[in-house]
């Protein structure tokens, strides 16, 4: 194994999406290439314009945790830490044991959007149907953002410093790059980070379906409904998941003797100060966080090997995206660069969504495998000029460099950039 010293390495996977839980299952669902998105039956979502979602419909919480645990968390929680149980196994890392970095030292850093609204939704349901007196003792301990990555530092007894980022959709992504910055800075020697989103309750749902951004046009084919970079997109599809990787410095990796996924050698963030919903037309800012993340890997855009894009399948947003690569990246490289959105692979976990795509990125390295943007089926004509390297089925190859992008809403921009052991 060849390692470049003073590298932050993936050195543990943990995740629960739609298209699988767990690292194998969810590498099953991967190259299966079909879309897990279905009709909702969560709740009725007859009263909506959308009606289907990316459901984890097989996570048992009894499966991974004693009874009175699971009572005392909701699915917030639940998911944040089996994700981190799931990451620190994969690593193989016992905090203070063999090597690792002791628990003073390992950092929790957990983006969502919406933290536990899900469950704090279905408590004001009980509060108006029989009063506060039905209402959980807990739900004051699980709405707020920061409840995941606390019950799960407890669990772990990881004593670090807990940040919760709430960066609407580029959540996981900022999570992951301010760990970075962290264990760069020296303040830790690890890192749990990603993010966690369970938005799946009528009146969350609800809010974005009234502001037109859901796809409305498949109800009745669920499976197609997410469509990146596709001619016929009308929106996103709303998911739920989590991914928490573990992320170790050069040092610690040395001293435990472990093979790493990859490294994350780059993050960039900006702002587009445009719109709340509305993306730079232009894609300007975007492209300066891919700009920013890629100066400071020290990796030129001819050196980029892979774009994992954020590709949530909306009509302003796909096209914006696109523009920004080719500004990052230049019309030269993006003209032959390999580029996939892979939503329709488990849906729009919203700030869980960059930390996904970032597992997707570290398995690509190990891997050397990219995955296709499933329901490609008719590129947009424009979006096809500017990115002719779109994968409309999975594709081998060695995969060095990897930039990943991650927006959000309030027009929040995040970048990644992922490098190859022995680069």
């Amino acid at each position: 194994m060849s390692l470049d010293r003073g590298r932050v390495w993936i050195t543990g996977i943990g995740i629960i999406t739609a298209a699988g839980t767990g690292l194998e299952a969810f590498r099953a669902g991967l190259r299966a290439g079909r879309s897990p998105v279905k009709r909702i039956d969560r709740f009725d979502p007859s009263p909506f314009r959308s009606q289907v979602a990316a459901q984890v419909d097989d996570f048992d919480p009894l499966a991974w945790m004693p009874p009175k645990t699971a009572r005392q968390l909701d699915r917030f929680s639940q998911f944040g830490l089996v994700a981190g149980q799931l990451a620190l196994a994969d690593a193989g890392l016992r905090p203070g044991e063999g090597g690792g970095a002791s628990p003073e030292r390992i950092g929790i850093y957990l983006g969502s959007a919406l933290g536990g609204i899900a469950y704090a939704e279905e408590q004001h349901e009980r509060y108006m149907a029989k009063g506060i007196r039905q209402v959980a003792p807990n739900l004051a301990l699980a709405v707020f953002g920061g409840a995941a990555p606390a019950n799960l530092g407890i669990a772990l007894d990881v004593r670090g410093p807990i940040l919760s980022t709430a960066n609407s959709c580029a959540s996981g992504a900022v999570a992951i790059g301010e760990a970075l910055g962290a264990i760069r800075a020296g303040e830790i020697d690890a890192a749990i980070a990603g993010g966690v989103e369970i938005p799946l309750s009528p009146l969350a749902f609800g809010a974005f379906d009234i502001i037109r951004a859901l796809s409305p046009g498949s109800n009745d084919d669920p499976s197609h409904a997410c469509r990146p970079f596709d001619e016929n997109r009308d929106g996103f599809v709303m998911g739920e998941g989590g991914a928490l990787l573990v992320l170790e410095s050069d040092e610690i990796v040395r001293a435990r003797g472990v093979e790493p996924y990859a490294a994350v050698i780059g993050y960039g963030a900006t702002s587009d100060a445009h719109h709340m919903v509305q993306p730079r037309e232009d894609g300007r800012e975007a492209a300066r966080a891919a700009t920013i993340a890629m100066a400071q890997a020290v990796v030129s855009p001819e050196e980029i090997d892979y774009v994992s894009a954020h590709a949530s399948s909306t009509p302003i947003g796909d096209i914006a995206e696109a523009r920004a690569i080719a500004l990052a990246l230049g019309a030269g490289v993006a003209s032959t660069v390999p580029v996939s959105g892979t939503k329709a692979l488990y849906g729009h976990p919203l700030g869980a969504s960059g930390a996904i795509e970032a597992a997707i990125c570290a398995l690509a390295i190990r891997d050397g495998w990219a995955p296709a943007s499933v329901n490609l089926d008719e590129p947009d004509p424009e979006i096809a000029t500017i990115l002719p390297g779109l994968l409309r089925e999975g594709r081998e190859g060695d995969y060095r460099r990897i930039l990943s992008t991650s927006f959000g809403f309030g027009g929040l921009n995040a970048a990644l950039v992922f490098g190859a052991t022995g680069r």
